[in-house]
């Protein structure tokens, strides 16, 4: 089973500090790694509403490979996509939307 890092990055409003956590697993293919992604981005979610956090900006990355030890961004070649969340819901940025700039740059923010 091949290798896939999936990053998350949390901020919340009023805050000058985002929490980056990064975990590697195998998964059967980039479908299941963005399947786990998305089930981690609603958790997180849920979370948010549980404690009342207004998010600043919140997003679970993938990317392709046994990364653990790499500083990785949207612009590594690994990039596979990310799902980008708000108060109320999460929207997946593929890697080819976010390279196309509008999408980047909203995920970004």
């Amino acid at each position: 089973m091949p290798a896939y890092t999936i990053v998350t990055t949390s901020a919340v409003q009023d805050s000058d500090a985002a929490e980056v956590n990064t975990l590697v697993d195998d998964f059967a293919d980039a479908s299941e790694a963005i399947g786990y992604a998305r089930r981690m981005a609603d958790e997180m979610l849920g979370l948010a509403e549980q404690l009342t956090l207004d998010f600043d900006y919140s997003n679970v990355s993938i990317h392709d490979g046994d990364l653990i030890d790499e500083e990785l961004d949207p612009t590594n070649p690994s990039f596979i996509g990310m799902w980008v969340l708000d108060e109320a819901s999460v929207a997946f940025v593929g890697a080819d939307d976010f390279r196309d700039g509008a999408s980047g740059e909203l995920a970004l923010q």
